[in-house]
């Protein structure tokens, strides 16, 4: 396996050292590559991970002690897939078996409600929100229907957090990514393969958009 690094000379050669894998200059290889290891130190760090995220490429950066706030908000931006102590640069090992491990094996949700009960893969939902009147968290589903179910939108979210098609756009509302078929910016609006719409605000739709979370595993053809 051949992993693209963006660091300097020096820590690239002790990479080199410790690691049974090919490093390559991610900036030169042409080649898919499916894990990148970069340097927080990098000038343009946030366009790099940016750019890995639209070619669906596992990133992993090196930080030092002092990093902390500037890797949480990497995390925040859901930009970057894990964050290694140069001092603890043997972890990396370990770190890329983690990545790997997170491929996701549960492909169907249960709803359950008093009296109803609901079975249906994640690619039957569209999304999720929490409605105020009926207090009701609702499932909005691919064939147009709502199961709406008696759950705090809360504990849904903690069940799904870890899915990692599922996004929280707002505090009442979870939307999944695979289901997206338009970013409509100009009439703020989502539209899902089923046509279904979600009109959201354009600064929510920006906030897909530059992330580059939709098109993770996709080729980009494009502005």
């Amino acid at each position: 396996m051949k992993i693209g690094v963006k660091v300097s000379e020096n820590l690239k050669t002790l990479l080199e050292e410790i690691f049974n894998y090919e490093l390559v200059d991610i900036e030169n290889y042409k080649e898919k590559i499916n894990i990148a290891i970069v340097d927080i130190e990098n000038e343009d760090l946030e366009e790099s991970l940016i750019e890995f995220r639209k070619k669906g490429i596992i990133t992993i950066v090196l930080v030092g002690e002092k990093d902390i706030r500037k890797m949480r908000d990497l995390f925040l931006k859901e930009i970057v897939d894990d964050c290694i102590l140069r001092k603890d640069i043997f972890n990396l090992e370990e770190s890329i078996s983690n990545i790997k491990d997170r491929i996701k094996t549960v492909t169907s949700i249960y709803l359950s409600d008093s009296f109803k009960k609901g079975f249906y893969d994640f690619s039957e939902i569209n999304y999720i929100s929490y409605s105020s009147i009926s207090r009701k968290t609702e499932f909005h589903l691919s064939n147009s229907a709502i199961f709406d179910i008696r759950k705090n939108f809360s504990e849904v979210e903690d069940q799904i957090s870890k899915i990692e098609i599922f996004y929280k756009l707002d505090r009442s509302t979870i939307i999944n990514l695979e289901q997206i078929e338009i970013l409509d910016l100009k009439e703020e609006v989502i539209i899902f393969k089923n046509r279904d719409k979600l009109y959201v605000s354009k600064s929510k739709i920006k906030e897909i958009d530059q992330k580059g979370i939709l098109l993770k595993n996709r080729i980009f053809i494009g502005n």
